[in-house]
């Protein structure tokens, strides 16, 4: 007679690892791609070109004319060119530490950033009162003014249709970076 194999219940070994308590947080995929990338070991500390699939170029000018065009009655156009324009010198201070995300929503129209628009993130600045802030707020990414006055700390939309978001100590809260321009898409 075979004496049958059991199957079934608790092996030695299985299951979640005991440690550090988790959360479930959502990402875009991009983004949680990039911190599976990061925990493996496979990019540098503080690199923040990880966390898109943007890689760098080299430098990309379009002529840039001397003089200022009028947007009202036409002017007649002057013969003179300034220098090139570096599209990466006149959006970038920090390369290393600056990357896009798209605008999704309208809560920060009252300061020029709109639907469908990219805004240029730079993780080097430090959030200071007044800045706009790419932040993570219970898990999700949002774009709003960091305000604080004395001990208080909120987030500010610039549209009057949507409320302040008051930051607590029961707030999950962390600040991706500083928002330092904002290009429109028409």
């Amino acid at each position: 007679m075979r004496r049958v194999r059991q199957h079934g219940g608790a092996r030695p070994g299985a299951g979640r690892p005991s440690g550090l308590p988790t959360k479930v947080v959502r990402l875009p995929v991009p983004i949680a791609e990039a911190v599976q990338r990061a925990t493996a070991g496979l990019t540098r500390r503080g690199d923040i070109g990880a966390l898109s699939a943007v890689v760098a170029q080299t430098a990309a000018t379009v002529p840039l004319m001397a003089w200022k065009v009028p947007c009202g009655f036409p002017s007649p156009a002057d013969d003179y060119m300034d220098r090139p324009l570096d599209f990466n010198e006149l959006l970038i201070e920090h390369p290393a530490a600056t990357f896009a995300v798209h605008v999704n929503g309208d809560s920060m129209t009252g300061a020029g950033i709109f639907p469908g628009d990219i805004a240029v993130v730079d993780r080097s600045l430090s959030a200071a009162n007044n800045s706009i802030v790419l932040a993570i707020v219970d898990g999700a990414f949002t774009i709003k003014r960091y305000r604080c006055r004395g001990e208080a700390i909120w987030l500010q939309a610039e549209n009057p249709a949507y409320a302040d978001m008051p930051l607590t100590e029961q707030t999950s809260f962390e600040i991706w970076g500083v928002i330092t321009k904002s290009i429109r898409m028409l």
